[in-house]
Protein backbone atom coordinates (compact mmCIF):
# COMPACT_ATOMS: atom_id res chain seq x y z
CA UNK A 1 0.00 0.00 0.00
CA UNK A 2 1.38 3.41 -0.87
CA UNK A 3 1.20 6.31 1.01
CA UNK A 4 -0.34 10.18 0.34
CA UNK A 5 2.81 11.47 1.73
CA UNK A 6 4.38 11.02 -1.92
CA UNK A 7 1.70 13.23 -3.63
CA UNK A 8 1.84 15.89 -0.63
CA UNK A 9 3.41 18.93 -2.05
CA UNK A 10 5.22 21.86 0.39
CA UNK A 11 3.32 25.17 0.96
CA UNK A 12 6.30 26.26 -0.56
CA UNK A 13 5.43 23.74 -3.86
CA UNK A 14 1.96 25.09 -4.03
CA UNK A 15 3.12 28.98 -3.96
CA UNK A 16 5.57 28.06 -7.03
CA UNK A 17 2.95 25.69 -9.37
CA UNK A 18 0.37 29.11 -8.36
CA UNK A 19 2.65 31.61 -9.82
CA UNK A 20 4.00 29.30 -12.55
CA UNK A 21 0.17 28.90 -13.60
CA UNK A 22 -0.56 32.64 -12.82
CA UNK A 23 2.44 33.58 -15.01
CA UNK A 24 1.61 31.54 -17.91
CA UNK A 25 -2.60 32.49 -17.85
CA UNK A 26 -1.21 36.11 -18.58
CA UNK A 27 1.11 35.49 -20.95
CA UNK A 28 -1.55 33.83 -22.76
CA UNK A 29 -4.30 36.65 -22.11
CA UNK A 30 -1.22 39.21 -22.75
CA UNK A 31 -0.93 37.42 -26.74
CA UNK A 32 -4.68 37.03 -27.37
CA UNK A 33 -6.86 39.16 -29.03
CA UNK A 34 -9.28 40.89 -26.82
CA UNK A 35 -7.55 39.91 -23.96
CA UNK A 36 -9.35 36.59 -23.99
CA UNK A 37 -8.30 32.94 -25.03
CA UNK A 38 -9.06 31.86 -28.20
CA UNK A 39 -12.01 28.70 -26.61
CA UNK A 40 -13.04 31.33 -24.85
CA UNK A 41 -13.43 33.69 -27.70
CA UNK A 42 -15.14 31.05 -29.60
CA UNK A 43 -17.35 30.61 -27.26
CA UNK A 44 -18.71 33.89 -26.09
CA UNK A 45 -18.93 34.54 -30.63
CA UNK A 46 -20.93 31.55 -31.33
CA UNK A 47 -23.10 31.88 -28.15
CA UNK A 48 -24.17 35.75 -28.68
CA UNK A 49 -23.95 34.96 -32.87
CA UNK A 50 -26.15 32.20 -31.83
CA UNK A 51 -28.84 34.66 -30.04
CA UNK A 52 -28.84 37.30 -31.97
CA UNK A 53 -29.78 34.88 -35.31
CA UNK A 54 -32.24 33.40 -32.83
CA UNK A 55 -33.96 36.78 -32.21
CA UNK A 56 -33.78 37.68 -36.14
CA UNK A 57 -35.16 34.70 -36.45
CA UNK A 58 -37.74 34.46 -34.22
CA UNK A 59 -39.27 37.66 -35.67
CA UNK A 60 -38.60 37.23 -39.07
CA UNK A 61 -40.55 33.61 -38.91
CA UNK A 62 -42.93 34.98 -36.51
CA UNK A 63 -44.47 37.53 -39.40
CA UNK A 64 -43.94 34.77 -41.79
CA UNK A 65 -45.74 32.45 -40.50
CA UNK A 66 -48.75 35.17 -39.40
CA UNK A 67 -49.20 36.00 -43.15
CA UNK A 68 -49.25 32.12 -44.23
CA UNK A 69 -51.44 31.56 -41.94
CA UNK A 70 -53.73 34.28 -43.49
CA UNK A 71 -53.31 33.53 -46.99
CA UNK A 72 -53.80 29.87 -46.40
CA UNK A 73 -57.08 30.57 -44.37
CA UNK A 74 -58.74 33.45 -47.07
CA UNK A 75 -61.20 32.00 -48.06
CA UNK A 76 -63.11 30.33 -45.12
CA UNK A 77 -63.45 33.33 -42.67
CA UNK A 78 -64.86 32.78 -39.54
CA UNK A 79 -68.36 35.12 -38.86
CA UNK A 80 -69.03 34.55 -35.39
CA UNK A 81 -67.48 36.25 -32.49
CA UNK A 82 -66.14 32.72 -31.05
CA UNK A 83 -65.42 31.79 -34.96
CA UNK A 84 -62.73 35.16 -34.56
CA UNK A 85 -61.55 34.37 -30.95
CA UNK A 86 -60.06 30.55 -32.43
CA UNK A 87 -58.90 31.93 -35.91
CA UNK A 88 -56.44 34.18 -34.11
CA UNK A 89 -55.79 32.04 -31.29
CA UNK A 90 -54.80 29.26 -33.90
CA UNK A 91 -52.74 31.96 -35.81
CA UNK A 92 -50.83 33.08 -33.05
CA UNK A 93 -50.07 29.11 -32.19
CA UNK A 94 -48.63 29.03 -35.79
CA UNK A 95 -46.80 32.50 -35.14
CA UNK A 96 -44.83 31.29 -32.38
CA UNK A 97 -44.13 27.77 -33.91
CA UNK A 98 -43.19 29.15 -37.03
CA UNK A 99 -40.79 31.78 -35.10
CA UNK A 100 -39.12 29.13 -32.83
CA UNK A 101 -38.15 27.21 -35.99
CA UNK A 102 -37.06 29.70 -38.60
CA UNK A 103 -35.33 31.43 -34.78
CA UNK A 104 -33.45 28.06 -34.14
CA UNK A 105 -32.38 27.92 -38.02
CA UNK A 106 -31.18 31.28 -37.93
CA UNK A 107 -29.18 30.83 -34.67
CA UNK A 108 -27.56 28.00 -36.13
CA UNK A 109 -26.63 29.51 -39.21
CA UNK A 110 -25.29 32.38 -37.81
CA UNK A 111 -23.64 30.66 -35.04
CA UNK A 112 -21.77 28.07 -37.41
CA UNK A 113 -20.27 30.85 -40.10
CA UNK A 114 -19.21 32.89 -36.92
CA UNK A 115 -17.10 29.99 -35.27
CA UNK A 116 -16.20 29.37 -38.79
CA UNK A 117 -14.41 32.64 -38.99
CA UNK A 118 -13.23 32.84 -35.63
CA UNK A 119 -11.45 29.24 -35.88
CA UNK A 120 -10.12 30.10 -39.33
CA UNK A 121 -8.95 33.48 -37.92
CA UNK A 122 -7.05 31.50 -35.45
CA UNK A 123 -5.92 29.13 -37.58
CA UNK A 124 -4.19 31.84 -39.69
CA UNK A 125 -2.67 33.39 -36.47
CA UNK A 126 -0.66 29.82 -36.14
CA UNK A 127 0.03 30.12 -39.66
CA UNK A 128 1.70 33.04 -40.19
CA UNK A 129 3.18 33.30 -36.40
CA UNK A 130 1.23 36.89 -35.47
CA UNK A 131 -2.21 37.96 -34.62
CA UNK A 132 -3.05 41.33 -36.71
CA UNK A 133 -5.35 42.44 -38.97
CA UNK A 134 -4.09 40.44 -41.98
CA UNK A 135 -5.06 37.30 -40.60
CA UNK A 136 -8.51 39.01 -40.04
CA UNK A 137 -9.02 40.17 -43.38
CA UNK A 138 -8.27 36.87 -44.55
CA UNK A 139 -10.40 34.73 -42.51
CA UNK A 140 -12.89 36.90 -43.48
CA UNK A 141 -12.85 36.82 -47.50
CA UNK A 142 -12.61 33.08 -46.50
CA UNK A 143 -15.82 33.20 -45.01
CA UNK A 144 -17.06 35.56 -47.22
CA UNK A 145 -16.44 33.27 -50.23
CA UNK A 146 -17.71 29.89 -48.56
CA UNK A 147 -21.22 31.69 -47.63
CA UNK A 148 -20.88 33.02 -51.65
CA UNK A 149 -20.72 29.53 -52.69
CA UNK A 150 -22.70 28.21 -50.43
CA UNK A 151 -25.55 30.26 -51.07
CA UNK A 152 -25.35 30.79 -55.27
Amino acid sequence: MTSNAQYERTAEEEEELIELYRARHAAKVADSRLSLPTPTRLLLATTSSFLLGMGLGLSHGSQSAGLRFRAENAHRLPSSPTGWYLYHKSKNYHMALGGVKEGLKMGAKMSVWTGLFFAIEDAWDEVRGQKDVVNTVLASATVAGAFSLWSE
